[in-house]
């Protein structure tokens, strides 16, 4: 009997976890239905957010993706400037900083790559990397197919008049993040209730804020 409940417990445990999983792809794939391609080319700057590097100073493969994503938008779209934005926000390593070498194994140069090392979260990726943007007629934010329309919003409700220069652009291949897309995925559900919740309706929670230099 005791053996019959548990194998009954895990059959629903396993079929909870399955079906999460499976939502948590989807919405990856649609995520990436809403990305724009971008149309043009040049007078341009990316935007790539950061995410915590691993303990031992290694490339995330969050991060990874991130900047692959980015390093491409700035090559198909003849970009002029790559942001790398994140500071030491979960450890010691300096999430912008190990972003840069890896832009820079990639082929970005030192003179077109801007390292923001202040953010220590997605509202501060924008607010920090607002004096990097002004001047460019488009700005494409890179990052996986979730948390690029988060970073979107935010870059609007901080600069309403730059929201319609704003494009993004994710990478997610499907099951290449087996086991962190569902706490990606209610991360940013999460995330999405919050801000509606709590700051979307109010003046002060839509203001830029970036910390001093560490």
């Amino acid at each position: 009997m005791i053996i019959n409940n548990f194998i009954k417990w895990l059959k629903r445990v396993l079929a909870a976890f399955i079906g999460l999983f499976m939502i948590a792809e989807l919405a990856y794939w649609l995520g990436s239905r809403g990305a724009s391609a971008g149309t043009g080319s040049g007078n341009c700057a990316v935007l790539v957010a950061g995410y915590p590097t691993n303990t031992n100073g290694s490339l995330h493969p969050m991060q990874r993706m991130r900047v692959e994503v980015g390093v491409n938008a700035y090559r198909n779209h003849a970009c002029d400037r790559l942001i790398v934005s994140g500071a030491a926000a979960h450890n010691e390593h300096v999430e912008a900083k190990v972003m840069a070498v890896f832009a820079r194994e990639l082929g970005i140069p030192d003179d077109h790559l801007i390292i923001e090392d202040r953010a220590l979260n997605t509202w501060q990726n924008i607010s920090c990397s607002l004096p990097y943007l002004e001047n460019y007629d488009r700005i494409f934010i890179a990052s996986d197919n979730l948390h690029m329309h988060r970073a979107k919003r935010y870059l609007c409700r901080q600069k309403p008049l730059w929201c319609d220069r704003v494009q993004i652009t994710g990478g997610y291949l499907p099951l290449s993040l087996t086991g962190w897309t569902v706490p990606f995925s209610l991360h940013e559900l999460y995330s999405w209730i919050r801000d509606i919740t709590f700051y979307e309706s109010s003046r002060s929670g839509n203001a830029p804020f970036c910390p001093a230099s560490h």
